[in-house]
Parts: structure tokens; sequence; C-alpha cells
């Protein structure tokens, strides 16, 4: 509650999207237009209602969706898989390929993750290639083969060397 509160202005209604199960469209996109004040005790969840427009009909009363209300929006953002950080005693760091197939440690700053993604504040520079499988296995210095994901053509990550 808090972070909604922070960034609920009264210029601008904040977004809200319904995504429909088993629907391939877009989701449908509305705006917040009630937050309750009291407390749910048994869920200890606050009541928040959107209100959509529904000109295509694609809502219905009863239906079930999944709910997104966008709090703020960060342009710009160097995001890497969240599978890529690393944590020891001096904090999060990343294995960060060099342009001879070596691979350097580098301590990284996290900010909001996404689902299976991460905002990097500090420690990456764009273009930067992490390493996002085998990294209990390396070293500053470790020499790495670089793979293609089968499912992702034109990306690329680093695999730990034999």
């Amino acid at each position: 509650m808090p972070l909604v509160k922070k960034y609920l202005n009264d210029k601008e209604k904040m977004k809200v999207e319904a995504i429909i199960p088993g629907d391939p469209g877009l989701p449908a996109t509305g705006e917040l237009t009630f937050i309750d004040n009291a407390i749910d005790a048994t869920t200890g969840t606050i009541l928040l209602k959107g209100t959509f427009p529904n000109d295509d009909r694609r809502l219905w009363p009863g239906q079930y969706v999944n709910v997104v209300l966008t709090l703020t929006r960060q342009p710009n953002a160097l995001v890497i898989p969240s599978v890529a950080v690393q944590t020891r005693q001096q904090g999060q760091y990343v294995f960060v390929l060099r342009s001879d197939h070596t691979v350097e440690a580098r301590t990284v700053t996290t900010g909001r993750s996404v689902d299976d993604s991460i905002v990097i504040e500090k420690g990456l520079q764009p273009k930067e290639q992490v390493v996002t499988d085998g990294q209990f296995r390396l070293v500053d210095g470790a020499r790495v083969e670089v793979v293609q994901p089968a499912a992702e053509k034109g990306s690329s990550e680093a695999k730990t060397g034999e």
C-alpha cells in the first residue's frame, strides 16, 4: 500500500491491465478508481478497484482475470536475467564476459525485479554480456564458451568451459 500511495498522483490516473487467461489478445486497459482504506484482517489485503471502458466486451461480470497495476516506469533501465545475479558476503555480483572469452566477477547494485528479470542500477554497462549458466564453477579469469540458446535466436549466453 505505501508504494501505491507513493506513486498515486491526482494529475494522472494509474494504469491497470486485466489479462484474460486463455485469451491471446492484448490485456484490457483501464485505470485505478478506488482504494479502500481498510485492511481485510483475514487476508491482509486492501481492496483496489479498476475501471475499464470494455468497448470490445471482452470482460464479463464474475470473470476471473489476472490484474497488473503499473506503479511507475523506468525508461532505459539496464535489465538482465535474474539467474545471472549471484550473492556473496560482499554483496551481489555477476560474471561479465570479456572479449578474450574469459570472465570477470563484477559487483552490481540491483533494483526491482519483474518475472525472471532484474534491473541493474550500478556495475554494468549496456551491451555487456553476463553469464547465465554454470556460474558456480567459475572464478575470475576462467575461460568460457558462448553458446546460442535453442529457444532464443539472436541472444547469447556464456557457459563455463571444460
